[in-house]
């Protein structure tokens, strides 16, 4: 009985482990991967006013890094604009044109359930003598290119950093749990 007892719990574990493992935010270091191996290391200064915001339910899974960073030419801005208007989104400050921004790491999110993938590049900012530790999602994989098995399929729209859009494509690694 016992013998049993210790299959079926054994069994009810693997189970719960697998479930785990397939659902779960996994990630990978980007930091050496083109075009995040330029940018992180480096302080840059911001070419346009930024706003920084503080979700309630969290883009962002690394909990060091409690900001996300955007300006209005982001992709995301518009929904992000929704979300303030609900309530889900809160609008901590703005930051100038010329503020300081330090990277510090890249880091690839895949999403367990949805499979996407979303890059994002964290640094600090200090202002008023304030740290704001952030992210920036940056980059957009082209799904044409993906589902035709092109290796270089990211393209990254203008950061607020950067004088002109890069218009060129870049591989990058699809996360993983280890």
């Amino acid at each position: 009985m016992s013998i049993i007892a210790l299959v079926v719990i054994g069994g009810i574990g693997l189970l719960v482990f697998i479930i785990f493992t397939t659902v779960k935010t996994k990630s990978t270091s980007i930091n050496e991967y083109e075009p995040f191996k330029e940018w992180v290391g480096k302080t840059v200064t911001l070419n346009k006013e930024t706003a920084l915001f503080k979700d309630k339910q969290k883009m962002n899974p690394n909990r060091d890094y409690s900001y996300m960073l955007l300006d209005s030419l982001h992709p995301k801005w518009q929904y992000l604009e929704e979300q303030k208007a609900i309530g889900d989104l809160v609008e901590i400050t703005r930051f100038p044109e010329g503020t300081i921004l330090k990277f510090e790491k890249a880091i690839q999110y895949t999403n367990g359930v949805s499979g996407f993938s979303y890059p994002t590049i964290f640094g600090s900012i200090t202002s008023n003598g304030k740290e704001y530790k952030t992210g920036y999602q940056w980059g957009e994989m082209d799904m044409a290119k993906k589902f035709d098995k092109v290796e270089k399929c990211w393209q990254f729209h203008q950061a607020p950093w950067q004088k002109e859009k890069d218009t060129a494509f870049y591989a990058l690694p699809t996360a993983s749990l280890w």
